[in-house]
């Protein structure tokens, strides 16, 4: 690959020290012509300082002289990275209006899906079976309209991801590490076919290990990205909860299912749905409703009234994830015949599901 004059000066900039992304937008923006940056800076001084001081302009040229850029290019050449700069058409305009926007993207796949109606779907890393199986229900029906958008992490993440690949639809990765760089290591395969059939982004060169450090910033990309958020489960002290908030921030609509009041796994969006920080959602149809667009023909299981018994099993189910018959019995006050017919029906009509062994789950 070759980078332009344009995209040289945005490297130099982004490899300034004490510069960062805030300020490097702002002189991008504010210089009349940056491709100098790459060639000339001296014939820019007076526009810099104007914005800067000295010291920054010295940390610029100190920048410039020290980039090889014949060494960059065949280094991205080999791992068939691509790259996308702030100052690029391609580049996505969600994410450009905010000042922290990276100057930078690094991409394997089609970096066209980066100009495509975009949803991110995020939770927590230890889902439980419930979790698992309302990311699936979600983005099932969402990818059918949307690009789906998650960090490729464990749980919640990675069955967004898998979820929109089995549809046949689109999905966008936003790494924490280099976008040659396989996290969590589970996820080699989830890697590769993301890779040949969606996109995966970073702000991270490429060699970049994932870090604790990292993530954070990565939550900002994936709402930027995205049209609105949707959380299907999160504690309450799950990273998660920092994508919730940069959305919010960003004045992004951010939607959470919410869960068993006995479930950890759901007190993050329970809390934010009591805080009202976020609209709660039940179905599909809930969000369309709230961004304006058509609702799907689907009636949900969730729509329909549970009598008690019906709710005393779904609620148990989303505590414990998955129970005997004998156990369930314990619960309700029905017979073995109608405890029986009763989770044939809840089954029949998708509410619950049976496992192995007259096991039952949500």
């Amino acid at each position: 690959m070759k980078l332009t004059e344009k995209q040289k000066a945005v490297f130099i900039i982004a490899n300034a020290y004490g510069i960062g992304q805030v300020k490097g937008k702002k002189l991008l923006e504010s210089l009349k012509e940056i491709e100098r940056l790459s060639y000339d800076i001296p014939s820019l001084r007076k526009e810099i300082l104007c914005i800067f001081g000295e010291k920054e302009y010295r940390e610029i040229c100190v920048s410039a002289s020290g980039i090889n850029f014949d060494f960059i290019e065949n280094k991205y050449k080999q791992k068939g990275v691509g790259v996308i700069t702030i100052v690029d058409d391609e580049y996505p305009e969600t994410l450009r209006c905010y000042d922290d926007a990276p100057l930078i993207l690094y991409y394997k796949g089609n970096v066209e899906l980066l100009k495509t109606p975009c949803f991110g779907v995020v939770g927590t890393r230890f889902p439980t079976k419930y979790g698992i199986r309302v990311t699936e229900d979600f983005v099932a029906k969402l990818s059918k309209r949307f690009t789906i958008v998650s960090g490729m992490a464990r749980g919640i993440d990675s069955c967004a991801h898998r979820t929109t690949l089995n549809e046949k639809g689109n999905t966008i990765a936003v790494l924490g590490c280099g976008v040659d760089v396989i996290y969590p290591p589970e996820n080699r395969q989830l890697y590769h076919d993301i890779v040949e059939n969606g996109l995966i982004i970073s702000e991270y060169d490429i060699g970049e290990n994932a870090n604790s450090h990292n993530f954070p910033a990565r939550n900002r990309i994936i709402s930027g990205l995205s049209r609105a958020i949707l959380i299907t489960e999160a504690g309450e002290k799950s990273g998660t909860i920092l994508t919730l908030n940069y959305a919010l921030e960003q004045g992004k609509d951010v939607f959470c299912v919410p869960g068993s009041i006995y479930n950890k796994a759901s007190m993050g969006c329970n809390k934010s749905i009591l805080a009202c920080q976020t609209r709660a959602v039940t179905d599909v149809n809930d969000i369309y409703k709230e961004i304006g667009m058509s609702k799907t023909d689907t009636i949900e299981p969730s729509n329909l009234q549970l009598d008690i018994n019906e709710d005393i099993i779904v609620n148990l189910l989303a505590e414990k994830g998955e129970l005997h018959f004998e156990e369930i019995m314990q619960y309700v006050d029905l017979s073995v015949p109608q405890l029986n017919t009763l989770l044939i029906k809840m089954t029949a009509i998708g509410i619950i599901t049976k496992t192995k062994n007259n096991y039952w789950s949500i």
